[in-house]
């Protein structure tokens, strides 16, 4: 499922909910999540875009991984 298809779910979802209280904690996760992203400087958010990008070209160690060489460093 891509960002698209999950954006139309969630909008059919919201859609058929008449729960004015639920329906105003939803609003206020997205509120939340649209502060945050104002927040952030321009320097923040090139450096998180640099990342996705780095993360989806599959250059990133997973936990195990890096736990695995900290385990060998701090042996030697």
């Amino acid at each position: 499922m891509n960002t698209i298809e999950l954006k139309k779910i969630l909008i059919s979802k919201i859609n058929e909910i008449n729960d004015e209280a639920y329906l105003k904690a939803i609003n206020t996760i997205l509120d939340s999540k649209s502060e945050n992203i104002l927040m952030l400087s321009d320097n923040q958010k090139s450096s998180i875009q640099k990342s996705r990008k780095e993360y989806l070209e599959g250059n990133y160690q997973t936990n195990d991984t890096v736990n695995e060489e900290m385990e060998k460093w701090l042996k030697e």
